[in-house]
């Protein structure tokens, strides 16, 4: 994907095979379905330390800039995830959505 062009979130299927394209160039090709789960383990990790310093629950502060940054991250690693595992994630998150809508929200409580 070139630098200087508007990115939307449409553009996140394309730069996943984009950067899954640049992993395998530079020489990530070992257990690459394993590499990207793990990795996006580890992102999901990272956004929740993020978001733990950005509310005072962590030993150190941290800035709420760090909070999208992590959780850009972890977009960014589950659609390069779903790219290397052959996922449709868009056919995927329809699928999803279908349940989360239909299943209901919260008992009322009496």
């Amino acid at each position: 994907m070139d630098d200087t062009s508007p990115f939307t979130l449409a553009d996140l299927p394309t730069v996943a095979a984009d950067v899954a394209a640049k992993l395998t160039d530079a020489g990530f090709t070992e257990t690459p379905h394993l590499r990207q789960a793990l990795a996006l383990a580890e992102e999901a990790g990272e956004f929740v330390g993020a978001v733990r310093r950005h509310f005072g629950l962590a030993r150190r502060t941290g800035p709420f800039s760090d909070v999208e940054a992590e959780l850009a991250d972890v977009v960014l690693t589950a659609f390069v995830t779903a790219h290397t595992l052959g996922v449709d994630l868009e056919q995927a998150l329809r699928a999803k959505l279908d349940v989360v809508y239909t299943r209901g929200w919260r008992e009322e409580r009496q």
